[in-house]
């Protein structure tokens, strides 16, 4: 059976309150000899907010994305610990999972920004050392404990709050193409279809919620909204893949972050606003133009990007659009979960955004 296939509801222990982080020295009672993996931006935020770390523990950063090089790297530094913390976004999430993997330990996470659940899923994406989308790790077990504190995250940077909710409001248009598309039985399974209603639920959270959650944000004031917001996209935004398997996860709008990943030009722009931007070329392959059309206000509030000019590519467009398509559309990718396209008809789609958006065909 493929790690795809195993129903994985979420985090081991999960707790979200404000000043929870504060709590974290006793939380970590059961441990001796933790080892903190965390990035430089994340931990001085970290380090700023809770009172004082004790002085034995130790702690690595890492400036690199989540590479198998860089896990096999830390993992030497590591073998005197007992527990692996990662503290800080998704990058630095997924590389301390795949680090706890490795070693066979347990692994605390604890999200610095709302952009990703990397905190809440046992699974690490692995990219190269320079940024390219190589594969996703599925690891044996789940956080021992997952931390989220909404009075910490309030004054996390915004533009990774709005890509958090960009990744997270694709769970609803992949599982639904996914499961949709799906013919056999196991597609109608109990826990499929309470993966369907999940997406459902986060979807209206965040269509409901997240305009008011970032002007929460951005005015520094914890809210329900904002709270329902980062729980949707931390934590709730799991449990879909979690519950639903092959059936709940990656199709359409990630395998078109996975072509962009190829593109230089991008990857200055956060993993949740290229998936954001799939999800418009998805609904495009399916022809379903009036949702693009009804998301367009949505997105233009959030800055979500819409065509090639958004996503930093301005020169050299056809061949980008050639190379994203290419690799959308390879037997490996996950647009194969959602039917049967070629290079030419997502290139297509791709056109058909830029004949929306920015009024010229490429």
């Amino acid at each position: 059976m493929q790690p795809e296939d195993i129903v994985r509801s979420g985090p081991n222990q999960y707790i979200c309150k404000e000043g929870i982080l504060k709590d974290l020295d006793s939380l970590l009672s059961p441990f001796q000899s933790p080892t903190i993996i965390t990035g430089y931006k994340s931990f001085q935020a970290f380090s700023q907010y809770i009172d004082s770390i004790p002085t034995d523990w130790q702690i690595i950063q890492h400036a690199g994305y989540s590479s198998q090089q860089a896990v096999d790297q830390i993992s030497q530094s590591c073998t005197a610990a007992d527990v692996i913390i990662g503290i800080g976004g998704g990058i630095i999430l997924d590389t301390a999972k795949a680090i706890a993997d490795k070693l066979k330990m347990e692994v605390i996470l604890i999200p610095t920004v709302a952009g990703t659940c990397a905190a809440s899923t046992p699974l690490s994406v692995i990219y190269s050392p320079e940024g390219v989308f190589e594969r996703v790790a599925y690891h044996r077990r789940s956080s021992y404990l997952t931390l989220v504190d909404p009075s910490f995250l309030i004054h996390a940077p915004i533009d990774y709050l709005k890509s958090g909710i960009g990744d997270t409001l694709t769970k609803w248009y992949e599982a639904e193409a996914i499961i949709r598309n799906a013919n056999d039985d196991r597609s109608q399974s109990l826990f499929v279809q309470a993966a369907l209603n999940q997406s459902v639920f986060i979807r209206d959270i965040l269509l409901n919620e997240s305009i008011e959650a970032v002007q929460n944000s951005e005015a520094g004031i914890v809210t329900p909204s904002f709270t329902k917001t980062i729980e949707a996209v931390i934590t709730l935004a799991g449990t879909v893949g979690g519950f639903g398997g092959r059936y709940g996860r990656m199709s359409g709008s990630h395998a078109i972050h996975n072509g962009l990943s190829f593109i230089e030009e991008t990857h200055t722009i956060l993993h949740g606003q290229k998936v954001a931007y799939g999800i418009l070329v998805q609904l495009a392959l399916e022809n379903r133009i009036d949702e693009i059309v009804a998301l367009l206000s949505y997105y233009q509030q959030l800055d979500f990007p819409t065509n090639l000019a958004d996503l930093n590519i301005v020169d050299n467009q056809t061949e980008a659009l050639q190379k994203i398509a290419v690799h959308a559309v390879n037997p490996k990718e996950s647009l194969q979960l959602m039917g049967t396209y070629s290079a030419d008809e997502v290139i297509a789609a791709m056109n058909i955004l830029e004949s929306l958006t920015s009024m010229k065909q490429v």
